[in-house]
């Protein structure tokens, strides 16, 4: 929760800090300072880059605001019982297994292993998959690392301009004020929508992409040891590298409570 409202706290403080600064120039001056470095910086970046890009930019910042930390000890847990559905039951029972999985991506691993498909076919489909989605997410980053490159120079674009209608203008002062308005003001917001805007979300997207490989990584090395057909345990301890120090010593201290929770046999009296 806190995390959320940190982009909207951090806007606050920045107007309420910058009110001095923009206190004595006029709306219709900020306004066409701002129009100036959002336009031509999106218009830029929409020759550089598909629209389709930006639609899927769009999706993925509002899936990183939504998302929750990646719980990879759920995920392990899952790939374990995976297989040992697939050891104990048989092809049928994982194929509908198959069908309560969430993960779109461990739902094909799982669907490859049922038609037959080999650990080396598997492997080259889902390493396919895994470098056509990343390459993908490269390219939205690039769009807001381009963006955040773009406004400071529509910011200077404005400076350059305002100075010009200020050497048009100097025998009106009236005229120098407003051209100086706008000069500085464009500089502001261009650096303001780099380093405050487009800058933190590429850096997010960044930081949630990296989350998503290590998960995909997860399933993917799961994947094999399942075609495989190797033991549950096999594949909790060849995974528990994937997890942080604090998740793993949780996960061990959850087995021993289940193993102490456990009754034990007791003997029969002859």
């Amino acid at each position: 929760m806190l995390k959320k409202l940190l982009l909207p706290i951090g806007l606050l403080f920045f107007i309420i800090m910058s009110e001095s600064v923009i206190d004595g120039t006029s709306i219709i001056m900020n306004l066409k300072s701002v129009l100036l470095v959002t336009a031509g910086t999106l218009l830029s970046a929409f020759v550089a880059f598909p629209l389709k890009t930006f639609g899927d930019l769009f999706k993925s910042l509002i899936v990183v605001f939504k998302h929750q930390e990646t719980n990879n000890k759920s995920l392990i847990k899952e790939l374990e019982s995976l297989a040992l559905i697939w050891r104990r039951h048989g092809i049928v029972a994982l194929e509908k297994a198959r069908k309560r999985v969430d993960n779109v991506f461990l739902q094909k691993g799982i669907e490859l292993v049922v038609d037959g498909y080999d650990r080396y076919d598997i492997r080259n489909i889902m390493e396919k998959d895994y470098e056509l989605y990343f390459s993908r997410k490269e390219s939205q980053v690039n769009i807001l690392n381009t963006l955040a490159k773009l406004a400071p120079v529509f910011g200077f674009v404005g400076t350059i301009l305002g100075l010009i209608n200020v050497l048009n203008s100097m025998e009106d002062p009236a005229m120098i004020g407003k051209g100086m308005a706008l000069a500085l003001l464009t500089t502001l917001y261009g650096i303001l929508l780099a380093n405050f805007l487009f800058f933190p979300l590429s850096k997010k997207l960044s930081e949630y992409t990296k989350a998503e490989a290590t998960v995909l990584n997860i399933i993917l090395e799961g994947i094999m040891d399942i075609a495989e057909q190797k033991t549950s345990k096999s594949i909790f301890h060849r995974l528990n590298s994937y997890l942080d120090i604090s998740q793993l010593s949780r996960m061990h201290k959850e087995k021993d409570v289940s193993r102490r929770v456990q009754p034990k046999p007791q003997m029969q009296v002859q």
